[in-house]
C-alpha cells in the first residue's frame, strides 16, 4: 500500500510524534511505501520506502503554525489524493481518510481543565486564539465528517468524541497503542540502574518515582510534588520532560525534586526509578503508560486517562479517581515504598504490557486499512 501519514513535526521527546515515527518503521518493515507531509521530520536511520513531503507553514507562533498547516496540507493533499490507499492523520487537518484522535478531544481537555481553573485563567482561555482554532478545526472534522474512520486510541476519547459531537459510534475504531518490548524491559535495571542513580547524585536504595510528560499542568505534576511532600520518609521525584519548572518551586519543600529535561534514553529513566506517576488531569492514553508498565515499573494514574481502563487498580499499580485527590495518591506512594509489593507489580505490569506490543497495534491498522480500501 502507498500510506500518506500527516504530522506537523518530528521531535524525539513527544510521545505522539515518538507513535508516528514506530508506526512509520513498522509499516515500512511489512512492506508498505509511507509518505510523511510535515513542516519538518527528521527520520531516525537509512530507511526505504519512505518519502518526505514538506508542508509550508508560518512558525512564529503555534496559531499561525496549525491553521497554516491545516490549510496547506488539505491544499496539496487534494491534488495527490488519488496517488494514495490511504491518508492519516495526527494532527488536526481538514483531508484524511483516517482521523487518529492521539491527541484526544480537545473539548474535554478544556472541559476538565477550567474545572481546576481560577476566574482569570477561565477568562484567558475562553479568549485565547489558539483554543478557538483547535475547537474549529475540531468541530469541521466531526461536524461535516472530513474522515471515513476516527482512530481513538482509548474508549475514554471514544466517549468523550461521541458525547461532544455526537458523531456515530460505529465511525470510532479503538486501536490501543503498542510499545517496543525490547526497548522497555525489566532486565535495564541491571544495566543502567545504578549508573544513572551515580551520576545524578541518587542512593542506590532510595525510593525514586518517575514522572515522564510535557506540558506539566495538563499532566498533573503539582498534584504529585504534592502528594510527594505528605509521604512519610524522604524520595526523590525525578522529572522527565518540558514544562514551566518555576510555578512548581512552591510547592517543594523537604523532597528532593529533580528536572532532568526532554531525555532522548528515557529508557534509562524507567530503569532506575521504583514507580511512575502520572496524576493526569486529562490524558487519551499516554505512551509513557506503557512504557512504564514494559519496565516493570507499578504505575499510578487518574480515571482522566485513557490508560486507566488497562489498569487493574491494586495488581499492575493503583488507579485514583480525581488527581487532585491527594491523601489518596500519597497513599499509593507509601503503599509501594514496600519493596515486597513492587516485586509483585512490576511482574504483573511486565505481563500486562505484553499484550500491547506493537505488532498487535499494526496489525489492527492494517485491518483497518483494507477494510476502508
Amino acid at each position: 500500500m502507498k500510506i500518506a501519514i500527516v504530522r506537523k513535526k518530528y521531535t524525539f521527546h513527544g510521545g505522539a510524534e515518538g507513535f508516528s515515527q514506530a508506526l512509520i518503521k513498522n509499516l515500512i518493515a511489512k512492506g508498505h511505501e509511507v509518505h510523511i507531509f510535515a513542516i519538518k521530520w527528521e527520520v531516525q536511520g537509512d530507511l526505504e520506502n519512505i518519502y518526505f513531503h514538506r508542508v509550508p507553514a508560518i512558525t512564529v507562533n503555534s496559531f499561525l503554525r496549525d491553521l497554516t498547516f491545516a490549510i496547506n496540507s488539505y491544499r496539496i493533499l487534494k491534488e495527490k489524493r488519488n496517488d494514495f490507499d490511504i491518508i492519516q492523520s495526527h494532527d488536526k487537518t481538514l483531508l484524511q481518510d483516517i482521523y487518529r484522535a492521539g491527541d484526544g478531544c480537545h473539548r474535554e481537555w478544556l472541559r476538565q481543565r477550567l474545572k481546576r481553573a481560577d476566574t482569570v485563567k477561565r477568562v484567558l482561555t475562553y479568549l485565547n486564539p489558539y483554543h478557538r482554532l483547535i475547537l474549529w478545526l475540531e468541530n469541521k472534522i466531526f461536524t461535516e465528517k472530513k474522515y471515513k474512520k476516527v482512530i481513538a486510541i482509548s474508549e475514554m476519547v471514544k466517549r468523550n468524541i461521541i458525547k461532544h459531537y455526537r458523531i456515530d459510534e460505529k465511525d470510532i475504531a479503538v486501536i490501543y497503542n503498542g510499545v517496543d518490548l525490547e526497548r522497555f524491559h525489566p532486565r535495564n535495571k541491571r544495566i543502567y540502574r545504578n549508573e544513572l542513580r551515580k551520576k545524578l547524585g541518587i542512593d542506590e536504595k532510595g525510593l525514586v518515582i518517575l514522572f515522564v510528560g510535557s506540558g506539566f499542568e495538563r499532566k498533573g505534576l503539582r498534584y504529585l510534588l504534592e502528594a510527594a511532600e505528605k509521604v512519610a520518609g524522604k524520595v526523590t521525584v525525578l522529572v522527565v520532560g518540558k514544562g514551566k519548572e518555576s510555578l512548581l518551586k512552591r510547592f517543594i519543600k523537604r523532597q528532593r525534586v529533580i528536572f532532568c529535561g526532554p531525555q532522548k534514553e528515557i529508557h534509562r529513566f524507567y530503569a532506575a526509578s521504583d514507580i511512575f506517576a502520572f496524576p493526569t488531569i486529562y490524558e487519551p492514553f499516554g505512551n509513557v503508560h506503557l512504557e512504564a508498565l514494559a519496565s516493570g515499573l507499578p504505575v499510578i494514574t487518574t480515571r482522566l486517562s485513557g490508560a486507566s481502563e488497562i489498569i487493574e487498580n491494586g495488581k499492575q499499580g493503583f488507579v485514583i479517581n480525581e488527581p487532585e485527590d491527594i491523601d489518596a495518591l500519597r497513599k499509593a506512594l507509601e503503599l509501594l515504598s514496600d519493596e515486597d509489593l513492587r516485586a509483585d507489580m512490576s511482574v504483573k505490569a511486565r505481563t500486562l504490557a505484553e499484550g500491547f506490543n506493537f505488532q498487535r497495534h499494526i496489525a489492527e491498522t492494517l485491518d483497518l486499512y483494507s477494510r476502508l480500501i
